[in-house]
């Protein structure tokens, strides 16, 4: 076994939440502005955190936590479209069986981690969880993997984070943890600088046990 434990990012990683996240702000900025956003010029959202998003689209200082707020909110009138990967919970389900240690950071609130991941039944294959709540600094800075570090008491060298943004490989790099970029979801880039690519959740499997498992 390459890694003792295995952090994953949520979204357009784990969940495609392509639906909830485009359909949600393209009301936000509806709603706001009465303007209508297509989501190719919002794509950019999918693998950006929300308050990089709403600087990125020009939005005054003034109204920005209240569209970022208002987006948020919108999310749960689009939670039903949310599905997971194929072979995400496959993926989990060996390497929680081969003695992994799983975890997830995330920048979504604990509240939205439980709204979509406890219904889909992922919740019940991760041992420590690090949210948005439980940090000062979200990614890109190293701290809600020091975090989970710190609480589970891993090794860096030990470490791999699952991602799909330059946000997610810039928190693995400032960590001192490996960084792997999830290439199935929608968006991600091919190029950003990673430790690995993976075209598949199996792809991890493999890189973690060994391709023999």
């Amino acid at each position: 076994m390459k890694y003792t434990h295995v952090i994953w990012d949520i979204d357009n990683t784990m969940l495609d939440t392509e639906e909830e996240l485009m359909c949600s702000l393209i009301q936000a900025l509806r709603e706001k502005y009465g303007v209508e956003r297509n989501r190719e010029e919002l794509w950019f959202a999918m693998v950006m955190p929300a308050k990089e998003t709403v600087r990125h689209l020009g939005i005054p200082e003034k109204d920005q936590e209240e569209v970022r707020q208002r987006w948020n909110q919108l999310t749960y009138a689009y939670r039903d479209r949310v599905s997971i990967f194929p072979g995400v919970e496959e993926a989990l389900t060996r390497l929680r069986d081969a003695g992994v240690g799983l975890g997830v950071v995330t920048a979504r609130t604990r509240e939205a981690y439980r709204r979509d991941m406890v219904p889909l039944g992922l919740g019940k294959y991760f041992e420590t969880v690090v949210c948005a709540d439980d940090t000062q600094r979200p990614k890109p800075d190293p701290e809600p993997v020091e975090r989970f570090c710190a609480l589970t008491g891993a090794a860096r060298d030990q470490v791999l984070m699952i991602g799909d943004s330059a946000s997610d490989m810039k928190c693995c790099r400032a960590a001192g943890i490996h960084g792997a970029l999830a290439l199935w979801g929608k968006g991600a880039d091919p190029s950003l600088p990673a430790d690995y690519h993976f075209h598949t959740p199996a792809e991890a499997v493999a890189a973690v046990l060994g391709p023999e498992r």
